[in-house]
């Protein structure tokens, strides 16, 4: 749903907050202002277009070697990409991302391939070496926070070339309007994607195939088994409103993946719909009781992960890819079977309508569909695959140990299958009067 290779869904390891004055703090377990893209702009926040001068009171060129040796750790063991590498030494000045190539030309250039507005972490280049081999280029990149902000953009007339929306959203998306056919011809694992999934509602709309289904998986509680051990026979929801861990636990800043949560717990018939004024209600008392409750809200999986790590929170609403670093990372995590059931859900990718690279744009879907890409999603993040080659080619064994099941229908009705919000103006109104302190 949401990959975080960064560093992050991923959003980087190295967090810059910037002002408006050229000055910046590293962010310790919050949210960044902005991403950096490749030529090294910040997109997004109070930084775009704000070049920074200073961190933590170090002019930029003074703290490079300590940059340099978060990098080349970062590098080691496996939280910042190669990518992302470069785009950090980029912020230092240290190197320029377009290399010798004229301004001009790199811009030619990269809008000669497809834009690609995702959840970070679909950005890590190893989906696409197919697409790369075919066309000698990488495709460009703009991120969300969440699906939210993304249809906000959209619908403001922001025009990339694809999307990657997941099935609880995939109507709102293609109520905007944007959302352009697919030739599934041109997708050589069409015909390998799980029956279950390819005939999902949301696939076509319209009479044509709008969403092609890519991977699946969970949002559920990762916990630190040593610091709450109480918790390890006792999965529940319910450790994010434990008095006991009040300032220690964190959560997604999102409707379905938070505040859903909140209706769950307070025994709505139907936690995807707040149409009625009784239901929101009595989720906004979880709401609230959730907010006095958390260090933090997030929508990046690295400052989740970063705050588990250190121990400054025992637990955090998170998705597999959480479980799969902090597990190579040798940390005592669980990741729960909550008995009020885990969040599951499936995401995919869909093109924008009248998109002048259309061709491409189809070329992209394709290589992300690739076995290869699949194994690489599986094994490094944690997610389920929606085509079905690679568990014919995976070691089983491997396949055990990643929990990964070949019967997706089986794994998604094991948990609650994140729908399409109803009332949700009035769930987002309520969550953020509830952050507000009303």
């Amino acid at each position: 749903m949401r990959l975080a290779k960064l560093l992050p869904r991923s959003r980087s390891s190295l967090k810059i907050c910037a002002d408006g004055s050229g000055t910046a703090t590293t962010c310790d377990f919050v949210e960044a202002l902005g991403y950096l893209d490749v030529n090294s702009s910040f997109l997004g926040g109070h930084s775009k277009h704000k070049k920074i001068t200073s961190v933590n009171g170090l002019k930029l060129g003074d703290m490079k070697m300590d940059v340099f040796d978060k990098i080349k750790d970062g590098l080691m063991n496996g939280t910042i990409s190669r990518r992302h590498a470069m785009q950090m030494m980029a912020a230092t000045g240290a190197v320029a991302v377009t290399g010798a190539m004229p301004a001009s030309r790199a811009k030619a250039a990269a809008e000669d391939h497809p834009m690609f507005f995702t959840w970070p972490g679909y950005d890590d280049l190893n989906f696409y070496q197919d697409y790369i081999k075919k066309h000698g280029g990488e495709p460009r990149f703009s991120l969300w926070g969440d699906e939210e902000e993304g249809v906000a953009k959209l619908v403001s007339g922001f025009s990339p070339d694809l999307i990657f929306p997941c099935a609880y959203k995939i109507k709102k998306w293609y109520e905007t309007g944007r959302l352009g056919a697919i030739d599934t011809s041109k997708l050589s694992e069409w015909n390998n994607v799980f029956p279950a999934l390819r005939e999902m509602d949301g696939v076509v709309q319209g009479g044509d195939v709008v969403w092609v289904p890519i991977d699946w998986g969970q949002t559920s509680v990762l916990y630190r088994t040593d610091l709450a051990p109480e918790y390890v026979d006792n999965e529940t929801w319910g450790i994010l409103w434990d008095e006991k861990y009040q300032g220690r636990v964190a959560t997604f800043d999102s409707l379905v993946d938070a505040v859903v949560v909140g209706g769950l717990m307070a025994g709505i018939d139907n936690i995807f719909d707040y149409t009625s004024d009784a239901d929101l209600e009595a989720t906004r008392d979880w709401t609230r009781r959730l907010v006095n409750q958390v260090r933090f809200f997030s929508n990046d999986p690295t400052t989740l992960e970063q705050a588990l790590a250190s121990g400054e929170i025992v637990a955090a609403t998170t998705w597999n890819e959480s479980l799969v670093r902090l597990k190579n990372q040798g940390l005592p995590v669980a990741y729960m079977n909550p008995k009020e059931g885990a969040m599951t859900w499936v995401c995919g990718m869909s093109i924008i309508k009248d998109s002048p690279l259309a061709d491409k744009a189809h070329d992209m879907i394709d290589a992300m569909m690739q076995p290869a890409a699949r194994e690489y999603e599986m094994t490094e993040f944690g997610y389920g695959s929606a085509v079905s080659t690679p568990y014919g080619t995976m070691d089983p064994a491997v396949l055990a140990e990643l929990g990964h099941s070949d019967n997706p229908t089986e794994a998604l009705n094991a948990g609650i299958f994140q729908l399409e919000l109803q009332g949700e103006e009035r769930l987002q109104e309520m969550f953020d009067e509830a952050k507000a302190g009303l």
